[in-house]
């Protein structure tokens, strides 16, 4: 049975493009292995992330997270058995989280600013769709801005 788990949390410290990048290959290279899909969204200090996949394999790798010491203020906001993955074409989605999303921001929350703390798990998920979306529009332009795997 498929279950999708929903976080944020935010950075412990400064993450450069290069880290982001790094983990980035290294979160796709692990999922694909896991057979896990999601959706990461991150604007310098906040990460919004939607996994996908194994009940277990999910468990695991949430469990890594927290004792990832680049995280602090993990919120669990969901963890659901689905009937179909919305990120079957993301072994790893990223979008930059930046000001140019405000619009997007607040039709999902209480305000223009990414919050992803705020957040309960269907506009969290609602927003990363979103994002997920204008991520592949770009990608299909070339932007930099968005990298699918």
């Amino acid at each position: 049975m498929l279950y999708r788990l929903i976080y944020a949390s935010e950075a412990a410290g400064h993450l450069t493009p290069d880290g982001v990048q790094a983990l980035l290959v290294t979160a796709r290279r692990c999922n694909r292995l896991h057979d896990i899909s999601g959706m990461l969204a991150f604007d310098s200090r906040y990460f919004l992330q939607a996994i996908e996949g194994d009940r277990q394999a999910l468990s695991n790798l949430y469990g890594n997270l927290v004792r990832d010491t680049r995280h602090k203020r993990l919120l669990l906001l969901g963890f659901e058995p689905i009937a179909q993955r919305s990120f079957s074409d993301w072994s790893m989605g990223f979008a930059a989280a930046d000001a140019s999303g405000r619009r997007v921001y607040l039709r999902h929350g209480a305000s223009g600013r990414f919050e992803p703390h705020q957040l309960n798990a269907p506009a969290a998920l609602a927003l990363l769709n979103e994002l997920s979306q204008e991520a592949e529009r770009e990608a299909e332009g070339k932007a930099p801005s968005a990298t699918p795997a």
